[in-house]
């Protein structure tokens, strides 16, 4: 039988990879960034979200998923990502589940029993959470949603990564814009996404879930 680590080691590795990883990636996207300074992107709003994200480049899926999170389209972005990004959400869940089930099924999940949570997917996970995290953490949302994106290029690392270079800028007056990157990964139908700084706020506030919850809902 295949050892798995406990999940918390996972996250600490990922976290250590990720970090190794994007020291090197900045100096490309930095130079990137710096040559690749072109007007607004054609189909890099809103409507890019419908097309199909099979066989896209990485740089085209990159703004279909942003202009995905900035729709509220939790399916649509949950298309674009690749399994191991949603499996990854769905491990978390599944770990937050394991330590406040109450807090997590009634917050997430209309209070669905774990016997039926345990039986979705992890697509379905990530659209049922992300649908109702909008009604219940807005200034999160806030934060995610309500900014201007510029996807100006991509690099990419064989045999299967590819990094997504792009500007970020929060629809405040006298907001500067931030280059940020998002790593892409190859599956058998193309391209999907598989980390990005929105993941990662997105993960960041489920994991203070179960101490909001209690600290509104203490035991009797």
């Amino acid at each position: 039988m295949e050892h798995r680590r406990p999940l918390h080691e996972r996250e600490l590795s990922d976290r250590t990879g990720r970090v190794s990883r994007t020291r090197v990636i900045l100096g490309l996207a930095a130079a990137l960034a710096l040559a690749l300074i072109p007007g607004p992107r054609a189909g890099a709003g809103d409507g890019a979200g419908a097309g199909q994200a099979a066989n896209l480049p990485p740089d085209s899926l990159a703004a279909e998923f942003q202009a995905s999170l900035r729709g509220l389209g939790w399916r649509a972005a949950a298309a674009r990502m690749h399994p191991d990004a949603l499996r990854r959400f769905r491990d978390l869940l599944d770990m937050l589940v394991e330590v406040d089930s109450t807090a997590v099924l009634e917050t997430l999940f209309g209070g669905m029993s774990l016997a039926d949570y345990r039986r979705l997917t992890p697509t379905q996970v990530f659209v049922r959470a992300l649908g109702t995290m909008r009604t219940r953490t807005g200034g999160l949302l806030h934060a995610i949603v309500v900014r201007e994106v510029e996807v100006i290029g991509a690099v990419t690392e064989p045999p299967d990564r590819a990094y997504a270079v792009y500007r970020s800028t929060a629809q405040l007056s006298g907001a500067e814009p931030e280059i940020r990157v998002m790593t892409l990964k190859r599956t058998g139908a193309g391209w999907g996404v598989l980390d990005s700084p929105e993941l990662d706020v997105i993960r960041e506030s489920l994991r203070g879930l179960p101490r909001r919850y209690r600290a509104t809902h203490p035991p009797p």
